[in-house]
């Protein structure tokens, strides 16, 4: 499976993203869409969901692609815990600070920093509700003429300032019950991971004891080298 402490900030990008989405058309201007997105965006504390995750490179065929899934919870403040279920258990759990990644076959927890694994500011800043789409992205609509995309709504987000591994996000719409149809990330050589999301609540009051790892005994304890956000 692809390094999943890399793929997970860039899913973490779609899921606080498609999470904010308020009610909109393609008949309302874009700075309305945006202004709606960021008041939601500005209301949501904490959420779950279920997930199916399709991950693909571009060198790979089109048989290559790899699938996980599993529940993700969100809390403000860069609090997370995606916990991977299928096909092989892995749980990455964070209290904001601090960051686990935990591989129970391996009976081993990897232990860094937030900084280190988020390699960008834009990552940090969506998790700890700081971002500003108006500031931090170039969001456009987009007309998609392919059969599958028919009553869709489709947005493109760009980030406007550089990221080592985001180029841009897509987010695609179902246009008469606004719920998340398909969310894409790209990075800068046009690999992707696509996610969908399920069964998703919002403002439950997540406790932070969820967001804490405390590694199980005979666990190997590993730490990588440290690296700033640029």
């Amino acid at each position: 499976m692809t390094d999943c402490k890399t793929l997970v900030f860039k899913i973490s990008i779609i899921l606080i993203l498609s999470s904010f989405l308020s009610r909109f058309s393609y008949g309302d201007s874009l700075d309305y869409i945006i202004s709606n997105i960021q008041q939601s965006y500005d209301a949501i504390y904490d959420f779950e969901a279920r997930f199916v995750q399709e991950s693909r490179v571009k060198s790979w065929s089109a048989a290559q692609v790899q699938k996980a899934e599993g529940v993700v919870y969100f809390k403000k403040e860069g609090k997370m815990c995606w916990d991977y279920q299928k096909p092989t258990p892995q749980r990455i759990i964070s209290d904001g600070k601090k960051l686990w990644f935990y591989e129970p076959e391996d009976k081993q927890v990897t232990v860094s920093k937030v900084s280190t694994g988020l390699q960008s500011q834009i990552s940090a800043d969506l998790l700890n509700g700081k971002a500003n789409l108006k500031r931090d992205f170039k969001v456009e609509l987009i007309n998609s003429q392919e059969k599958e995309d028919k009553g869709r709504i489709i947005l493109e987000l760009a980030p406007k300032t550089p990221q080592s591994s985001l180029n841009r996000v897509i987010l695609k719409i179902d246009e008469k019950t606004f719920q998340i149809y398909q969310t894409e990330v790209y990075d800068l050589f046009d690999n992707f991971t696509r996610i969908t999301f399920s069964q998703m609540k919002i403002n439950i009051n997540l406790p932070d004891s969820l967001f804490v790892f405390t590694p199980p005994k005979g666990v190997e304890i590993l730490t990588p080298p440290s690296i700033s956000l640029p």
